[in-house]
């Protein structure tokens, strides 16, 4: 059935939607009312130019009709095709315009003309853009807070094996102390006598030499505690992991000593060095040690064993901290990584530790092993790498790894 022409200026005029009638050769044939009011154009303003004409496609700028336009893809694919694409309003503002182009054929089997419909999603654009502008912030805000909260567990966590550590180091410290105002007063009293021998003089000398030692070892015990309490920014370094290990015994060695606990030392000589936050890995190593002490408090056979080897395949280095405590059963090992979760008795700990070297390791980018059985002992297997991949880094972990 063929309408009149008025009848069929009148649906489309009654569509909101905008329409246009387009020629093969991309001539403006006819549009509605609809599209006229869009785009601020008289009809004899349309009428007879070319649809990249109108759309201003002609300076190519802030448009997308010429590489998006699906009139070729209609000719190709010889069905109706849809886009969405930026177009240029007369007011020279971006507006976003969802298209839809279907073929009109003639009996030849050519196409006689296209029918253009479209619509305009710049305010359900802008929309969207906004609603993802205010969930990146919210990302971004969410980001900050869960930092801010690590950073209050890592400090947390310090502060609570600092609490410790203390009692232990008083003992460290006192024992030198008096020796060494044993030795002052000794001085002092050959200093009285009148006649000085010289062998009292070697003496002498011998007592200076003991201060000076125990003088330097009670600074290395003040240094390595005050670098371990302090609130640091992370700063990623390469770092020698032996000598930090060896930093840690020390300020643990009256621990260690009052629990009578064996230590085994098998360190590779000439590791690589490694790249991390050292003060970070220093808390790592620190909580494995305060574990493993508490797991023997119970066990007569008291050894704790820290091994560490290069892994030159995998361009990393391997730390292994072990005991022959009471072991962790297996039901057990998938929860001793959830923060505040603990076996201990109430006051004596809250449960942060084990999950605080988790998320440490895990935001090194490395890999974290256990391997436990009860009533014969647990050990922690660490691997970390040379280089730190910020990209890796917080995601080569998802859940506590078992060895295999």
């Amino acid at each position: 059935m063929n309408f009149p022409q008025n009848e069929m200026d009148t649906i489309l005029n009654g569509i909101r939607d905008f329409i246009l009638i387009i020629s093969p050769d991309r001539e403006i044939l006819e549009v509605n009312d609809a599209f006229l009011k869009h785009m601020n154009y008289a009809r004899e303003d349309v009428i007879g130019r070319k649809c990249y004409e109108v759309f201003k496609e002609v300076t190519r700028k802030s448009s997308n009709c010429h590489s998006k336009c699906p009139l070729e893809k209609v000719v190709r694919e010889k069905r109706h095709c849809q886009a969405e694409l930026t177009r240029l309003g007369s007011d020279g503002k971006i507006k976003y315009t969802e298209l839809t182009i279907f073929p009109i054929w003639e009996k030849k089997g050519k196409i006689s003309k296209f029918i253009e419909i479209s619509r305009d999603i710049t305010k359900r654009k802008t929309n969207e853009k906004q609603n993802q502008d205010h969930l990146l912030k919210m990302v971004d805000e969410r980001t900050r807070q869960l930092k801010e909260t690590h950073e209050r567990m890592l400090h947390q966590d310090k502060m609570a094996s600092l609490g410790k550590l203390s009692s232990s180091v008083v003992h460290e410290i006192n024992n030198p102390v008096a020796g060494i105002l044993n030795l002052i007063m000794l001085c002092k009293r050959i200093l009285k006598e009148d006649d000085i021998k010289h062998d009292e003089l070697d003496l002498f000398g011998q007592y200076l030499d003991l201060m000076e030692t125990e003088i330097r070892r009670i600074g290395r015990i003040v240094s390595n505690l005050l670098v371990f309490a302090r609130h640091s920014k992370i700063e990623v370094v390469k770092f020698d992991v032996n000598e930090l290990i060896e930093q840690t015994l020390i300020l643990n060695s009256n621990l260690l000593k009052i629990n009578k606990i064996r230590v085994i030392e098998e360190l590779e000589h000439n590791l690589p060095l490694i790249c991390g936050s050292e003060d970070q890995l220093k808390q790592v190593i620190m909580n494995l040690i305060s574990n493993a002490v508490e797991s023997m408090s119970r066990v007569s056979k008291k050894r704790l064993t820290i091994r560490t080897f290069s892994k030159p395949e995998k361009k990393a280095v391997g730390i292994e901290v072990g005991d022959t405590g009471a072991g962790i059963s297996q039901e057990m090992i998938s929860k001793i990584f959830e923060p505040f979760f603990t076996t201990k008795q109430k006051g004596k700990g809250v449960g942060l530790g084990l999950s605080v070297v988790y998320g440490i390791i895990k935001e090194h980018g490395g890999r974290l092993f256990v391997d436990s059985t009860p009533e014969k002992g647990t050990l922690f297997s660490i691997t970390l790498f040379q280089e730190l991949d910020q990209k890796k880094s917080g995601s080569t972990l998802s859940a506590p790894d078992q060895p295999g």
